[in-house]
């Protein structure tokens, strides 16, 4: 997709033309099923706004169109652009079939989803998973009881095969970075909001640390972007710190971190949001 990336606006035909360089469409069909997905303004042009919901919705971008195809033309539980209020009036005839559920994109959060489901009170609830794809918000809501029937049907496609386990990158701390964290009486590996569990979450493309609760905590409140630096969120990748250890030699092809004064950037950027708070 390079030689678009400079254009924010490009007509349908080349977009398709692109895309199927990388990755291919199989039919006109299947192009037709596609361009109804991505042209949220059904103008014939794809805008940058546009793919970024699209590439946000069916993330990772190694099986980006495959996963759509699960779960935008084959899933059951898929219900477009139905609004709130919608979702729970299509739930309500399933309202005695705890288990039932549909998704939907986010009205209010664009390249989010949306679950409507049925709870055992007979409650219709909906939620917007945070720091996973939807193949494994399914997979885990299916696992605790939450998301059985979808569109209350009584078949639920198992999404376990389309969930790639992707390793943890080991992040290794310098002699550096350790000694400086020292200084301050800290570690480099605890992070630097709630100073109780280590970071276990990288944000993209900044690559600021912090951990998982925190994260959530931030964009449950509303908070935009990185709680660090306030650039967007693009994406976040599990990570593993892994502390300086003298005696250990360091293994080669671990991934780069942050240098001393990129860390003390973090630490400044830390009293700022602290002060905003």
């Amino acid at each position: 997709m390079n030689n678009t990336r400079s254009v924010t606006l490009v007509p349908w035909k080349m977009f398709r033309q692109v895309l199927n360089d990388v990755h291919p469409i199989s039919s006109g069909l299947e192009a037709m099923a596609l361009k109804s997905t991505i042209d949220l303004t059904c103008n014939d042009y794809i805008s940058n706004f546009e793919f970024d919901v699209f590439t946000r919705l069916f993330q990772p971008w190694s099986s980006l169109l495959r996963n759509w195809q699960i779960l935008a033309v084959t899933h059951p539980g898929y219900v477009a652009f139905l609004t709130y209020d919608e979702v729970k009036a299509r739930l309500q005839k399933y309202i005695n079939k705890p288990g039932s559920y549909v998704f939907r994109l986010s009205c209010t959060r664009l390249g989010q989803w949306a679950i409507g489901y049925v709870t055992g009170d007979g409650d219709i609830l909906q939620t917007i998973p945070q720091n996973k794809s939807l193949c494994q918000a399914l997979l885990d809501g299916h696992r605790e009881g939450f998301y059985l029937y979808p569109d209350g049907r009584n078949v639920n496609p198992d999404l376990s095969w389309a969930v790639d386990p992707t390793p943890e990158d080991h992040i290794k701390v310098t002699q550096e970075q350790y000694e400086l964290y020292c200084e301050m009486g800290s570690t480099f590996q605890l992070c630097k909001i709630c100073a109780e569990a280590d970071k276990d979450v990288r944000i993209e493309p900044c690559g600021h640390l912090l951990c998982t609760p925190c994260l959530t905590s931030w964009q449950d409140s509303e908070g935009q972007g990185c709680p660090f630096c306030r650039a967007e969120i693009k994406g976040t990748e599990q990570i593993v710190v892994d502390p300086f250890d003298p005696k250990r030699s360091h293994k080669a092809g671990s991934l780069p971190v942050y240098s001393t004064e990129e860390e003390e950037e973090e630490v400044s950027l830390l009293i700022v949001f602290l002060i905003g708070k």
